[in-house]
Formats: structure tokens, sequence, C-alpha cells
């Protein structure tokens, strides 16, 4: 018996800590902002009938999937309207930079086994591309909690 209070220090020790960490990793984890990643493209929009068919037929149904099971908060294309040469983007919303490449993979593994004989897309009427990731900053409806006391405190 006089051990039970030597183990119950040891396990106080070296397991408070360890706990400590895990809800400090857990909080960060959900403090941390979405990655956003931008494609742009540069494109011959004449040439778009076909590509933009393939987008919405076979494209679009994968993403929806991938958003359905959460590798990825959203994704979608946007259009030049008035910008540079840059006439055509895509965005993908995910977690972190990992989820966005894994789901880009786990796209690109059914695209090819849904449509093997798909063309490449928009890499075959766009001779440019690039991309880039980016974290969310300060942004408007940032802070949740702070509509939810609005609505409660109302009239």
């Amino acid at each position: 018996m006089r051990k039970l209070p030597l183990y119950l220090g040891l396990l106080i020790a070296f397991g408070v800590p360890g706990a400590v960490a895990a809800q400090e990793e857990e909080a960060q984890e959900e403090e941390a902002p979405p990655t956003l990643r931008l494609s742009f493209y540069q494109c011959d929009l004449s040439q778009m009938g076909p590509t933009g068919e393939q987008i919405e037929t076979m494209e679009i149904p994968i993403w929806e999937e991938l958003v359905d099971e959460g590798m990825v908060d959203s994704y979608g294309h946007f259009f030049h309207a008035w910008a540079s040469e840059w006439n055509v983007g895509i965005y993908t919303v995910a977690d972190n930079i990992e989820a966005v490449l894994a789901a880009t993979e786990e796209f690109g593994n059914r695209m090819q086994e849904r449509h093997p004989d798909a063309d490449a897309g928009l890499n075959q009427v766009c001779p440019s591309h690039r991309d880039g990731f980016y974290v969310f900053g300060p942004r408007t409806g940032d802070d949740e909690d702070e509509g939810e006391d609005e609505d409660e405190g109302g009239s």
C-alpha cells in the first residue's frame, strides 16, 4: 500500500502533462484557419466548350464526393470578368495544405478510374497556370460566438 501514493504521483506527473498537451494541441487544431488553394490559368476562352462540359459532368461530381466525405470544405471555378491575362481560376478550401494535396491526389485517382479517356481538361486549352496556397486571416463572421450573443440578447 505504501507504493500506491508513489504510483499515483507518477501517474499524475507523467499523465497530466500529456493530457494538457493533447488538449492544447486540440485547441490549436480547432483555431487553425483553413487553407485556400488558388490555381490561375491563362486560357483561350473560345476553346473552353468541351473543357467546360468535362468540368461540369466529370470533375465537379468527383469534387462533390470529396466535399461530402470531408476531404475538402469546398471546390469551384471562377472566370475572368475584369482582370489580367489569368482569366480562369480554381479554388479549393480545406483544413490545411496536406488535405488539399491528398484530395487532389484522390481526385486524380477517381478521375483516371472513371474517365480514363478524358483529356487533360484545363491544361489542354490553357498553356500556362500557377498555384498558390494561402491561410485565411481576419475576416467578417470570424467570431461565431459573437453572432450568437447578439441573437440571444435581441429585442
